[in-house]
Parts: structure tokens; sequence; C-alpha cells
């Protein structure tokens, strides 16, 4: 008798999380892809934050309209506009190694890029989650020069949300249908668990 609500509890956890993706990747396209990692990260956590207790999920101008009272990250589409352009590179380097076009330049390319790309977006996803928190006031660059001493002060939290990234990019080799469906909500909420940011 038991396993039937447990049961719907499991149905109703993977309908938030597939939910919660395609909100993710509909704000994504909104902010205008090269634009939008920071707004669409927000929006992700502003949909975790509704979705807390995984009992309701408000409609989709309501929670537009949540975004828009609690603002946009400073500079955001310009660090998201950097996030791709560092991500651009990773894969362009990745290209040239595979069909073979100077091998010594794109190694070393490669490696350049993808260690700049995994600082920045570590850096980038700690700002998100801050500000996402708001325990403390912060204008500018003085919420980025906090953001920095952050991810300086916490360096296990800093690799977490590291490994976690390379951990949800395997996925999307592996499987990117389960990429696209689940792994942004499940990625977005195990941030927030794991810096103990609260939800």
């Amino acid at each position: 008798m038991r396993k039937a609500p447990r049961l719907a509890r499991s149905i109703e956890i993977i309908y938030i999380f597939v939910v919660g993706s395609l909100h993710y990747w509909g704000a994504l396209i909104r902010s205008g892809l090269i634009y939008g990692f920071s707004d669409a990260a927000l929006s992700m956590l502003f949909f975790l934050q509704e979705a807390k207790g995984l009992s309701k999920i408000r409609s989709t101008t309501e929670q537009v309209e949540t975004e828009k009272k609690s603002g946009n990250v400073p500079y955001g589409k310009v660090l998201s506009f950097i996030w791709t352009g560092l991500l651009s590179l990773c894969v362009a380097s990745l290209l040239s190694i595979k069909m073979g076009v100077m091998n010594s330049i794109s190694s070393l390319l490669l490696v350049t890029s993808l260690t700049l790309f995994s600082f920045y977006h570590v850096f980038l996803v700690l700002a998100v989650s801050l500000y996402s928190d708001r325990k403390e006031t912060f204008e500018g660059k003085w919420f980025y020069a906090h953001t920095l001493d952050y991810l300086i002060r916490n360096p296990f939290k800093s690799l977490f949300v590291l490994m976690l990234t390379w951990s949800a990019l395997g996925i999307a080799y592996f499987n990117l249908v389960l990429f696209i469906f689940l792994i942004p909500s499940i990625y977005w909420l195990m941030i927030q668990k794991g810096l103990r940011v609260r939800l």
C-alpha cells in the first residue's frame, strides 16, 4: 500500500525536474543563448525556490514575473558572453585536435582554454548562487569581489562545483536526452544543496 504514494512522489519529482529543465532551456533561448547563461541559471534557481517542497509549480507567466521582480545578476549578459566565448574556444580546440589540425598548438590551446573555462565557470556559478541567496547586499564590482573571496575561501565547495560540472558534461556526452530533460534541474539543485545556500 505504501508503494503507490512513493511511486506518485517519484513521478512528481521527475515531472518537476523535467519542467524545471525545460524552463531553463526556455530562459536560455529567451536571453539570446550567448548572453543567457546567468539569466537562465538565475531563472532555474527561482524555479527551484518556487517548487520548494516539491508540492506546487507556478505557471510560466507567474514565474517570469517573479524573476523580473527579483532582478538580474549585475553585468550578467557580459559575463555570459565571456562564458560562451570560452566554451566555444574549448569546443574549437577539441575539434581541431580530432581533425588533426596543428596538434601541438591545439593541445596547448585545449589545456589552456579548459583551465580558463573551468575556473570561470566555477566563479560564475558561485556568483549566480550567491546572488540568488542574497543574505548580504553587494553592488556591482563589490559583489564579484565577494564572489572571488568566497571561491578562494571555500576551495572544497569550488571543487564540488567543478566536479559536478564535469559529471554533467559526461552525462551529456553519453546520453544527450537525459542531459536535456533532467540535468539542469538536478545540477542546480545539487549546487544549492552542496553550497548550503538556502532554497
